[in-house]
């Protein structure tokens, strides 16, 4: 039996040797030029993500911000200008270019709240102008990178982090909860839902920090199609096939198609199953959960969206690490959970929780990849997750009035020229 077994083996071997020795001279070549194009692509796009110079820029809020986080979903819609739709041969093949990022930052160290955006220079001038626009009152200065100020490789023999990256536990199109959801009439009754982190971050010792990275690239409308299908299939819509050239032929009211799968199915019957379809539509529209899918995905694909990367890294010395607030971030993000529409939950792949051999070096190297991942502003491996600008704004806005955390870095006035009607002297 194995001598049988190997005789196979062997005259399959034979098969493919032969096989090969007549086509290699056209394999090789193809295989090649492949494996050359991947690398000359990913070679063109790293050139060009190191061509980018990033300015990072705080914006400090003033102490009494009445805007709600429609404001900051004006901002994030402004962002949406670094969207291209289409890039010319060149720039792409090239050049290495696609769409432009932004990555918008809460920073907490030693007690206080930071608001960061690290973004592209040619597009400083137009982030500025839209955050001015929906908050008169705020500074925008240009900072050093607190990043930068840390080691370069992290941990180390001083520091210890944990961090990771979360993603969305349903499909893109389904929705996260957002804050009109938060929202009264009532200011009083509000509910901030960057209240909680703030809180958190007020309480960090003076070696602790707690960041947290959202990065945001357009996309266009192409991701809207998931959910079209998803309503589409909920509803019991089934796309209608293009009719067929025997349909342009009649013969007493009838098509010709018709006539011919009349002896099995009377014509009548499409519009029995039409009705048939109406009221199953009905009945679907009357159940409120499957109405709330409905509801919810139609909103959400309604909106411009960005490609977003959510990470965040807590770091502290080694001797008083401790992980506690490290499921602040965790409840942050609970929050924005529902039952039957969308949720965020960690990447696991990102999580310095490996077990079995070796684990203690796993870790370390999960930890390294996330911080230098933050430092340089990467997106996650793989696809990234899908918001549109409502879910931005939920996740990442300046805290309201009524948020009285007092350690929250504010400015007080905006700086300004004198006024037009201050007498001058003549010297």
């Amino acid at each position: 039996m194995v001598s049988f077994i190997f005789s196979q083996a062997l005259a399959i071997a034979r098969s493919i040797a032969v096989v090969w020795g007549a086509v290699w001279w056209i394999a090789v070549p193809v295989i090649a030029a492949i494996i050359f194009w991947e690398f000359w692509m990913l070679y063109i796009h790293i050139r060009w993500l190191k061509k980018i110079n990033w300015k990072t820029l705080e914006i400090q809020v003033p102490k009494n911000i009445l805007k709600t986080p429609k404001a900051m979903e004006q901002v994030f819609s402004a962002a949406h200008a670094m969207h291209k739709a289409r890039h010319r041969f060149f720039e792409k093949y090239w050049e290495g270019e696609l769409d432009y990022f932004m990555s918008f930052e809460l920073v907490g160290r030693a007690g206080e709240s930071h608001f960061y955006l690290r973004v592209p220079e040619q597009y400083r001038p137009m982030m500025e102008s839209a955050i001015y626009a929906q908050y008169p009152e705020a500074e925008i200065v240009e900072a050093d990178n607190y990043v930068a100020q840390m080691p370069n490789i992290l941990p180390n023999n001083d520091f210890d982090i944990f961090g990771g990256e979360w993603i969305l536990g349903n499909k893109n199109c389904y929705p996260i909860r957002t804050y009109p959801m938060f929202e009264e009439a009532v200011e009083e009754q509000r509910i901030d839902t960057v209240a909680f982190i703030m809180e958190a971050m007020a309480k960090l010792k003076d070696n602790e920090q707690m960041w947290i990275q959202l990065i945001v690239r357009p996309v266009g409308g192409d991701w809207a199609k998931e959910g079209e299908a998803i309503i589409n299939k909920l509803l019991g819509i089934v796309e209608e096939k293009k009719k067929g050239w025997l349909a342009d032929f009649q013969w007493l009211g009838f098509t010709l198609d018709e006539l011919i799968a009349a002896p099995f199915e009377h014509p009548s019957q499409e519009v029995k199953r039409k009705e048939e379809k109406a009221m199953n539509m009905k009945l679907l529209l009357s159940n409120p959960s499957t109405k709330d899918i409905i509801d919810g995905i139609r909103e959400k694909i309604s909106k411009i969206a960005f490609e977003t990367t959510i990470r965040f890294i807590y770091i502290d010395k080694r001797e008083t690490f401790k992980r506690d607030n490290i499921s602040s971030v965790s409840a942050f993000l609970k929050q924005f959970s529902t039952q039957n529409l969308n949720s965020f939950k960690p990447d696991s792949k990102t999580l310095p929780s490996v077990k079995g051999l070796s684990k203690e070096k796993r870790n370390n190297w999960r930890k390294r990849m996330v911080y230098e991942r933050y430092r340089d502003i990467e997106f996650s491996p793989g696809k990234p997750p899908i918001l549109n600008t409502e879910e931005l704004a939920t996740i990442y806005h300046f805290p309201i009035a009524a948020v009285g955390t007092t350690e929250l870095e504010k400015v007080s006035s905006r700086k300004g020229g004198p006024p037009s009607s201050l007498p001058m002297v003549e010297e």
